[in-house]
């Protein structure tokens, strides 16, 4: 039934799309631990962007602290978590606000000082082309009915791309 329809690289394209997820769910992480964090108020609060809870979050988070620390960090994380479900980190403007929000600003200018710019355009190309595979199922533009070439090597880059940053970005969380 698959016979001749099975293409190896397939899996470099699974690569690529599970290392921007990675990256997506690296920078939530970061993002709820430190926002938990300052509703602990273990870290001053971020740049005055909000997170979005609804009162009634808020309203448990109190109620819970009413209980014991352990309890409205529980809550907490459980709310802040909720919220950031909406959101992705992937592209590099959206990184750079979810970290500002919780305390971490400049992070492009902080974690690459001397080629910010260069890493954020490799990381935009490298989350287009995830979004390519995602939602298009990578199909070339100039080539209907094919999908667009994906090597080794390329697959193999977009990683690297993701580690460096995630390496670059970590340095300062």
């Amino acid at each position: 039934m698959t016979q001749g329809r099975i293409d190896g690289s397939d899996l470099y394209r699974s690569a690529l799309v599970h290392a921007v997820a990675a990256l997506d769910s690296y920078v939530h992480g970061i993002v709820l631990d430190r926002a938990v964090d300052i509703l602990m108020t273990r870290i001053p609060s971020g740049n005055g962007s909000k997170v979005g809870l609804h009162f009634g979050a808020i309203s448990q988070i109190f109620a819970a602290a009413a209980s014991s620390s352990a309890d409205m960090e529980i809550t907490a994380r459980t709310y802040v978590a909720e919220r950031l479900g909406l959101e992705t980190y992937q592209r590099p403007d959206d990184i750079s606000s979810g970290l500002a929000m919780v305390g971490l600003n400049k992070i492009w200018s902080s974690a690459f000082p001397k080629g910010a710019g260069v890493i954020k355009t490799a990381l935009g190309v490298v989350v287009s082309r995830r979004n390519r595979i995602v939602h298009e199922c990578d199909l070339d533009p100039l080539n209907p009915g094919n999908v667009t070439p994906l090597t080794d090597v390329d697959s193999l880059e977009a990683i690297e791309t993701v580690e460096n940053v995630v390496t670059a970005i970590d340095a300062y969380c």
